[in-house]
């Protein structure tokens, strides 16, 4: 057994920042140009992340074609923000 390293979790959040700056990147450039949005209003992201699960990655895709990011990253990125409309509504709550 490999002993504990207390740097693998900077390592892993490093590597999920690196992988979530595509879509990001991807969303910014929609927005910009009036195609999108506020991610943190946006009302799409379940049934993104249900397209981005059965209709591309369960069909064999890769590679978003706009991002050139694995559609698992933008189901995930979809997953936090989400959790993130939540978590703030909640907090906003009388």
């Amino acid at each position: 057994m490999v002993p504990y390293d207390p740097s693998e979790q900077d390592e892993v959040i490093e590597q999920f920042v690196a992988l979530l700056r595509g879509p990001t990147r991807d969303g910014g450039a929609k927005r910009a140009k009036g195609e999108k949005v506020s991610w943190k209003v946006d009302t799409s992201h379940e049934a993104a992340i249900h397209r981005h699960i059965r209709r591309r990655y369960c069909d064999g895709q890769l590679e978003d074609p706009d991002s050139g990011c694995h559609p698992l990253v933008h189901a995930a990125w979809r997953c936090l923000a989400i959790a993130w409309q939540e978590t703030h509504q909640r907090d906003a709550s009388p």
